[in-house]
């Protein structure tokens, strides 16, 4: 009788341990479901973001899903490349930029806006040198912002269309 019981909650064990870690799989892929940036994109973004952060003086940013999701569904709505173009969508306290560069490639670009915004000394968010020159460099910096999320979507007028969104 002993040696029945003691195999009863082994296997109890044995089944409780794989529901636990079938669990654990389920919520991890829960989250990767916001945005269809994979988790080691995500990281390398913060990461670099947090890099240029750090060298203008700034606090680093936190992965946030909900301006993930927010992102994605710009990604994927049509408007946003449009005609080819990149297309912003209208939100409110927050700021978004956007690239035809993948993911991989997108906050590069961003950040070497860095040497235009240097230049300028007028950093008004609506002069024309944050429209067309170091805007997207500006919006990685802001000291007021602590969260960041990002989409991407692929097979669109532009070739690809990343859209990080920070807040």
């Amino acid at each position: 009788m002993k040696s029945s019981t003691r195999i009863h909650r082994r296997a109890t064990a044995v089944v409780a341990a794989a529901l636990m870690a079938t669990g654990t799989f389920l919520t991890t892929n829960a989250s990767a479901a916001v945005s269809d940036i994979s988790a080691s994109d995500q990281e390398a973004i913060v990461a670099e973001t947090n890099s240029v952060r750090q060298a203008a003086g700034q606090a680093p940013l936190a992965w946030d899903d909900s301006l993930a999701k927010d992102a994605q569904a710009w990604a994927d709505n049509p408007a946003s490349t449009a005609g080819g173009g990149l297309h912003h969508d209208s939100i409110d306290n927050a700021a978004e930029n956007m690239s035809s560069a993948g993911p991989g490639q997108a906050t590069g670009q961003w950040a070497s806006e860095k040497s235009a915004y240097d230049a300028d000394s007028d950093h008004d968010p609506n002069s024309q040198g944050y429209m067309t020159k170091w805007g997207h460099y500006y919006n990685m910096i802001q000291s007021g912002y602590t969260k960041i999320g990002c989409g991407t979507k692929s097979d669109v007028p532009t070739g690809s269309v990343t859209v990080c969104r920070y807040s």
